[in-house]
């Protein structure tokens, strides 16, 4: 006896999912255009974000990210900005004034050694000179608050120049609504 690729039943049932496809997808009506309206009351649906909108959606994350995750670097025991740090806080500014809505921690971070005391001060005068920087370029005095964690926050742990290097810094922080 010969083997068949489809049962009777299978070939009907293969048959019947192929027309319910074409009825579904050989519709004319024209398709419809994607909206950022809210959603509709009725149905409670969200309707799709238009191309134009998700690619300043992902362009606004990338900034974001960049904002929060690129940091200002300090020399040992200094807390003026050199001109790497003055380049970025420059950018940084500009992104804060393109974002009237956001407002900013400014933290103060310094290396392990010394008395915390020290390094709590250390940490606020970095944060503070940063804070000063932001003020001249325009961002509002009430978008901005300077706080030190000092040594208490490290970002690397371990020994020698290139690991407290790291932790030598000013991290600035989105508060959240």
């Amino acid at each position: 006896m010969r083997k068949t690729l489809f049962t009777r039943g299978g070939g009907l049932m293969l048959i019947g999912m192929l027309l319910i496809s074409c009825a579904t997808t050989s519709s004319t009506a024209p398709p419809e255009e994607t909206t950022t309206s809210p959603p509709s009351a009725a149905t409670g649906a969200l309707q799709p974000m238009p191309e134009k909108d998700q690619d300043a959606r992902r362009q606004y994350e990338i900034e974001r990210n960049r904002f929060i995750y690129e940091d200002i670097f300090f020399a040992k025991n200094k807390f003026q900005l050199d001109e790497q740090a003055r380049a970025l806080l420059s950018w940084k500014a500009d992104w804060l004034q393109a974002h009237p809505d956001v407002t900013v921690v400014i933290e103060g971070h310094c290396s392990e050694g010394g008395r915390a005391e020290d390094n709590m001060a250390l940490g606020l005068r970095r944060a503070g000179e940063v804070k000063g920087f932001l003020l001249h370029q325009g961002v509002a005095r009430e978008r901005l608050t300077a706080v030190s964690y000092g040594s208490q926050r490290p970002l690397a742990r371990g020994e020698g120049e290139e690991v407290q290097a790291k932790n030598r810094r000013v991290r600035l922080t989105i508060v959240e609504p």
